[in-house]
């Protein structure tokens, strides 16, 4: 998908999120993982989902706290969403900060900046995701998306 402006790329997530809510009312938990080189849009996709979830918080790039957790509401469901960003990390230092268990509970909403480096892990504990790989192409945005 090719997105021209903030315009197309908002309606998009608009659909987007809404499908992120379905899921998390069946499954109760998702991992999505954003790819794409620095300046690509992954923190803008991520800010504008959190919006579309009444997340009233300023959601920042977490790229030196490395994880932003805020909670949020489904209906009378309490779930959090995880904002993580991988960019100045080896992925097995997120690892060793309770992320093994969290990201198997319920209740849990994890967004993955450079989520690249977790795929092997992710593949190989079973856990399902979504990746979205951004790309920058001049003004526009390529975007693909994965469900695996």
């Amino acid at each position: 998908m090719i997105f021209k402006n903030l315009k197309e790329t908002s309606l998009f997530l608009k659909k987007f999120t809404e499908e992120i809510v379905n899921i998390l009312k069946k499954k109760k938990k998702l991992v999505i993982i954003f790819s794409g080189h620095l300046g690509a849009g992954k923190t803008t996709f991520i800010k504008e989902i959190a919006k579309n979830l009444n997340i009233k918080s300023n959601i920042k790039s977490p790229s030196f706290v490395l994880w932003q957790i805020y909670p949020f509401y489904l209906n009378s469901s309490k779930f959090y969403f995880h904002h993580i960003d991988l960019y100045r990390i080896h992925y097995k230092e997120i690892l060793k900060l309770d992320f093994k268990r969290k990201i198997k509970e319920k209740g849990n909403l994890f967004l993955i900046e450079w989520g690249e480096k977790l795929e092997n892990y992710l593949k190989s504990s079973k856990i399902k995701y979504i990746k979205i790989l951004i790309k920058k192409k001049g003004k526009f945005r390529d975007v693909s998306i994965e469900k695996l």
